[in-house]
């Protein structure tokens, strides 16, 4: 009963939010738009009143609104990539409102940036532009490429989307589309069966990303957010690209009232030809494809109300043959040879749907209501028998016999079997609004989430040693599981301008109930942008915040199938002190950022990692701290040309609760992270460019199969992996054709120096 109470007065309240009742000062209000030659809105053009450092950004109609002091002059810079920046005069001193429409000039002998960073509005929120990104060297086909090269952020595995930040898991990283949260397939245990990952490149606008210490209108997750923004056509336009990995195509367009607009966008990815090199040989039949479209009708200047739709089927056939392996040291080598009979069938198939309304009563207030209804059909199923032997070999480079077979230590077979079968169902209904001042703003959110999961699991290996039968594996479950969420967060932001600082407060509180365990849930979060006067180039921020992560499906599921719920939200405290610094060497721009952070863990669940599969303990049996340190250098070291280095040490540690063995590594615990991004033209063809990318990792802890002792633990080898692309453009930007904007052809190699690496 008193849960109830609780969230009866949560709903009172938020209902009740004054939308106007914020004291605002009564500054010189300058407002207007941006457009391009062509009469289109500019959107996320940057405008700077240099004499406060304030400024905003445009909204996609490219209108902005700011706020300066009366009683003076001031100059407004204007700027956005691919454009000239502009400076405009405006006199506060004889008037309270001000109308400045600005056309800004296309740029035509400036190139394209790959990653910029644009002012900060959230302390530890950073932006990143998907410009040139498909030109990119990128097996995996999605724009979380560009996410894996944030510092803070880890994979060890190129045929996966799938992304580690700063010690947490696949499962700690939240994904929203426009506002939406994007939900990931359950059964996908590799990242070879993983197909697109959900957001389209085609379709991006832009893309923010918080490593921690996010603000409260982000959910209940405790390691990342990526907010992807799809935008909004404003004329027509259309792209394809085929390549050996797939192909994909796009289309947008605006009608002539402009009152309807439309992008939408097909792909379809093969990795057989990636898959063929790895050791397992056999047969791969991947195909992956999806659609997504996103259409939008402004009634009026107030109300419109977008769709976005997604459907996806991704099946994954393999029928292997043999595989073929050298491990050991030079002084102790050996060899694992396994022929196969069997088959393995995957087929994941999810659909989204998305409905958002919204309401602008005022130029300030924006309300919007959603709803959206995810769907995940997955089916999972193998019979796979391995004949294997494990031999010797010779390792004195000197005998007639060196690298060959001298004593054979094992033969042996094991069958693996699997029919496992997944159908997840989520509807989430949601309000949002922001009222936006000239030095503060306030967000809120109510939102009801409706789950359901039935899953059916059949799942064991047998071992068969010198005829000796065991069975190792047997998982058999019927689970289901019914489930609601209730969440809502209260956010509130204040810029305040002192004699020697500049300063931008969030305060915010996410509350969250959930019916499975009865638990409620209080998130109170806290950042702080500093800006000095004295160094203008400098911006500092501190964040601090509860993050709470009411247990889904998986955590609730332990490796033979069984359910806890009673279990409890997974608990992390984050701390975050960081700073960034742009300077320039000549003329040549470049940016300076650093990170340290300290995250208290509290109720964990332990897991174990298998590629890209967790197992989880169903239990609130750990607790535990990570700890880092990143820094990032970005900037165009050669002119036009972004490029970027970056490196992260981190130390993630838990404590099993009582039993006996103090502290040990997290699956995550890679101490050393390092990650360089470069650029460059051939001297005298500046129609030729190369991408060079770096990757090295430190070795992961892994642990025995099929133990309970997770202080026992190996490290696998440190991760290496160097990939070189090419791209020449036929036609750029910078001189488009009448009918085309730009035409180019890239070859790219993966794994540069075939580096054998480690996934789990």
């Amino acid at each position: 009963m008193n849960k109830s109470i609780h969230i009866f007065f949560l709903f009172a309240f938020l209902l009740c939010i004054p939308v106007k009742g914020i004291a605002l000062q009564s500054p010189v209000t300058i407002s207007g738009q941006i457009t391009d030659s062509a009469g289109y809105a500019i959107e996320n053009a940057n405008i700077v009143v240099l004499q406060t450092g304030k400024g905003t950004i445009s909204s996609r109609d490219g209108k902005y609104t700011l706020n300066v002091p009366s009683g003076s002059t001031y100059t407004l810079e204007i700027s956005h990539i691919g454009y000239l920046t502009q400076h405009h005069t405006i006199d506060a001193r004889t008037t309270n409102q001000i109308e400045l429409h600005i056309k800004l000039i296309s740029e035509s002998q400036r190139i394209s940036e790959v990653l910029i960073r644009a002012p900060r509005n959230s302390a530890t929120l950073q932006r990143i532009t998907a410009k040139d990104f498909r030109q990119l060297p990128n097996p995996s086909g999605g724009i979380e490429l560009m996410v894996k090269t944030m510092p803070g952020v880890s994979s060890n595995n190129e045929l996966s989307s799938q992304y580690s930040v700063r010690g947490g898991n696949f499962d700690e990283n939240l994904i929203y589309v426009n506002e939406i949260e994007i939900h990931r397939p359950i059964l996908i245990r590799s990242g070879q069966q993983e197909g697109l990952s959900f957001i389209n490149p085609d379709m991006v606008a832009s893309v923010d990303f918080s490593s921690g210490g996010f603000d409260a209108r982000y959910g209940d997750k405790m390691s990342s957010v990526l907010d992807v923004r799809y935008r909004r056509p404003s004329e027509f336009a259309a792209n394809a690209s085929v390549s050996l990995l797939g192909a994909s195509a796009a289309v947008e367009g605006i009608s002539e009232n402009r009152k309807f607009s439309y992008i939408s966008g097909f792909r379809y990815k093969t990795s057989r030809y990636l898959l063929g090199t790895l050791d397992d040989k056999g047969e791969y039949n991947p195909d992956f494809m999806d659609w997504q479209g996103l259409f939008t009708y402004n009634f009026n200047t107030s109300w419109d109300i977008s769709l976005l739709a997604n459907v996806a089927q991704n099946k994954y056939h393999f029928i292997p043959e043999s595989r073929n392996t050298n491990f050991g040291t030079m002084y102790q080598a050996y060899n694992l040879k396994i022929y196969y009979d069997g088959q393995e069938v995957d087929r994941y198939i999810n659909g989204l749907g998305a409905l958002t309304l919204s309401y602008r009563p005022t130029d300030r207030t924006t309300l919007k209501l959603l709803g959206s209804a995810y769907r995940s059909h997955e089916k999972e199923t193998f019979d796979i028998e391995g004949s294997y032997r494990l031999s010797e070999l010779e390792s004195y480079a000197g005998s007639s016999d060196y690298a060959d077979s001298t004593v054979n230590l094992g033969v042996a077979s094991e069958l693996v079997h699997a029919r496992n079968y997944l159908d997840s169902k989520i509807q989430v209904l949601s309000h949002t609004g922001i009222f936006q001042g000239a030095t503060n703003s306030l967000r809120w959110s109510l939102s009801f989430q409706n789950e359901k999961t039935d899953n059916k699991l059949n799942e064991w290996a047998m071992l068969d040693s010198v005829g000796y039968m065991s069975l190792t594996k047997a998982v058999s479950a019927d689970n289901h599981l019914p489930a609601y969420r209730i969440s809502s967060y209260l956010q509130y932001q204040q810029e305040l301008s002192g004699n020697h600082f500049n300063w931008i407060f969030t305060a915010g509180l996410r509350f969250s109930y959930n019916n499975i365990n009865k638990e409620s849930l209080y998130s109170p979060r806290l950042s702080v942008i500093i800006k000095p006067h004295s160094i203008s180039r400098l911006t500092g921020h501190i964040a601090v915040g509860m993050y709470g992560q009411p247990p889904s499906y998986r955590e609730l599921r332990n490796p033979n199938g069984q359910m806890n719920k009673d279990m409890k939200a997974q608990r992390s405290t984050h701390y975050v002190v960081g700073a960034d610094y742009n300077f320039h060497i000549g003329d040549k721009p470049f940016n300076l950022s650093s990170e340290i952070y300290y995250k208290n863990l509290h109720r964990l669940v332990p897991y174990r990692l298998e590629n890209v599969r967790i197992y989880y303990a169903a239990d609130n049996i750990s607790s535990g701290y990570i700890t880092g340190w990143d820094v990032k250098l970005n900037g165009e070291f050669v002119q036009g040309a972004e490029s970027w280095v970056s490196f992260s040490l981190m130390q993630a540690r838990q404590d099993i609760i009582n039993d006996d063995y103090g502290k040990c590594p997290l699956p995550t615990d890679q101490r050393f992270n390092f990650n360089l991004f470069f650029q460059d033209y051939i001297p005298g063809a500046p129609t030729w460019r190369m991408f060079l990318n770096l990757v090295y990792g430190s070795s992961l802890p892994y642990s025995y199969p099929n133990t309970d002792r997770y202080d026992l633990f190996f490290r696998m080898p440190a991760y290496r992996r160097v990939d070189i692309g090419l791209v020449k453009e036929f036609l750029s930007k910078d001189k488009p054709h009448r009918v085309f904007k730009q035409i180019w052809a890239n070859a790219e190699i993966f794994n540069l120096f075939d580096t054998n690496n480690t996934i789990s």
